[in-house]
C-alpha cells in the first residue's frame, strides 16, 4: 500500500494523538469521517498501523531510571543478544555499527533494581569474547514515541497508584493483544476486559481513574504502534547531539522534540549530550535532516549511529512494578 499526502497526514496525527475524534481528523485533513475512518481501516487491515497503545511517564509507574547500554559482541556469540532481548527491564534492543554492536534502552525501578541488571550484564559479559560495555544514564526525556514529555511541576503531588490502576495501564500499553481495533478501546471496552481478568469496575469508575491518570499526565499521550519498514521508513539513526551548555533545554524542547523525524529524545550526561532515536525513508533524507539541524546556532556537533538491526522494540513492562 503506497501512502498519499492523506494517508501521511493521517498517520502524522495518530501518533501524535491517536484519541483524536474522526471529526477532528475529518476538520485536520479536509476529508469527510467516513474516508478518514476508511482510510485508518486500511492502514490497520495492512498491517502498517498495529493499533493503539499509550505513553506513560515512566518515573511516575515507579520505573525512576532510563538507562542505554552499548555491547561490544563478537557475531559468533548470538546467545548474548538473546539473552539480553529476554531481559525484562530491556523494552528496545537494536544491532548496530561502530564500535559497540548493540544498543539497549532498560527500565530500571532504583538503584537496588540497576544493580540487579548491571549483575546479570557482567555475568553474561564475562563469557563475551570482547567483554566490554558501557552505560549511558538518561537524566531527562524530552520524547518518546513521537509524543512530547512537559517538565515536571515543581511541588506537584504525585498520584499513588494500586493494583487496579496498573491494570488499566498494561491493558492500554497492550492494547493490540487484548483487541483487533483501530480504535483507542472504550471505556466501556476497558471496562469488560477488566472484568474478564477478574477486577470488578464499573464503567464510571474506570472513565474517572482515566481521567485521574492523564491529569496527573501518569498517561502522556496516546499514539499507535507502527510497522516503520512497511511505512517505508527503513533508516533508522541514534543521533547524538553536542551543544552550547546554557542551551540543552531550549534545543532539546523547542528544536528537536517538534521534529517529525525524531521519535525519542533524551538529555544525557556524556559530552554529546542529547540522544535521539531518529527515523527516515533512506540517507539522502538523513543528509537533509542533518543540513536542518546546522540551522540551529547551538548545535555544536553531531555524531551519528545506524540501526541495522531492530531486534526488540516492545511497551514498558509494568509486571515488575505491581
Amino acid at each position: 500500500m503506497s501512502l498519499d499526502e492523506h494517508d501521511s497526514l493521517i498517520l502524522k496525527e495518530l501518533l501524535r494523538d491517536c484519541k483524536k475524534s474522526l471529526t477532528d481528523l475529518s476538520e485536520t485533513t479536509e476529508l469527510s469521517r467516513f474516508a478518514v475512518k476508511n482510510r485508518i481501516g486500511k492502514l490497520f487491515e495492512e498491517g502498517l498501523v498495529f493499533g493503539p497503545t499509550v505513553v506513560l511517564n515512566p518515573s511516575l509507574v515507579g520505573l525512576k531510571r532510563t538507562v542505554f547500554f552499548e555491547f561490544k559482541t563478537n557475531p559468533h556469540e548470538p546467545w548474548l543478544a538473546e539473552m539480553l532481548e529476554k531481559m525484562e527491564a530491556c523494552d528496545i534492543l537494536d544491532g548496530i555499527s561502530g564500535e559497540y554492536s548493540l544498543f539497549g534502552r532498560f527500565r530500571v525501578f532504583d538503584d537496588v533494581d540497576l544493580r540487579r541488571v548491571l549483575r546479570t550484564v557482567d555475568e553474561a559479559m564475562s563469557g563475551s569474547f570482547f567483554k566490554k560495555y558501557r552505560v549511558i544514564d538518561a537524566i531527562r526525556i524530552y520524547k518518546e514515541k513521537s509524543v512530547p514529555f512537559t517538565a515536571e511541576r515543581k511541588n506537584e503531588q504525585l498520584l499513588t497508584l494500586d493494583k487496579v490502576d496498573f491494570k488499566i495501564l498494561d491493558l492500554m500499553l497492550h492494547q493490540t493483544e487484548y483487541a483487533r481495533s483501530s480504535r483507542v478501546l472504550s471505556t466501556v471496552e476497558l471496562c469488560r476486559l477488566l472484568r474478564r481478568f477478574g477486577t470488578q469496575i464499573s464503567q464510571p469508575t474506570v472513565f474517572k481513574r482515566l481521567k485521574r491518570l492523564e491529569e496527573k499526565r501518569v498517561i502522556l499521550g496516546h499514539t499507535v504502534m507502527v510497522n516503520w519498514a512497511k511505512l517505508g521508513f527503513n533508516a533508522k539513526f541514534i543521533v547524538r547531539t553536542k551543544v552550547n551548555p546554557d542551551a540543552y533545554n531550549d534545543v532539546a524542547e523547542k528544536f528537536l522534540a517538534p521534529l517529525n523525524e525524531i521519535t525519542d529524545v533524551y538529555r544525557t550526561g556524556e559530552d554529546y549530550g542529547l540522544l535521539a532515536f531518529l527515523r527516515v525513508r533512506n540517507v539522502s533524507e538523513y543528509n537533509s535532516f542533518l543540513l536542518k539541524l546546522y540551522r540551529s546556532k547551538d548545535i555544536i556537533d553531531t555524531y551519528s549511529t545506524i540501526v541495522l538491526e531492530e531486534r526488540k522494540s516492545v511497551p514498558l513492562s509494568l509486571k515488575r512494578g505491581e
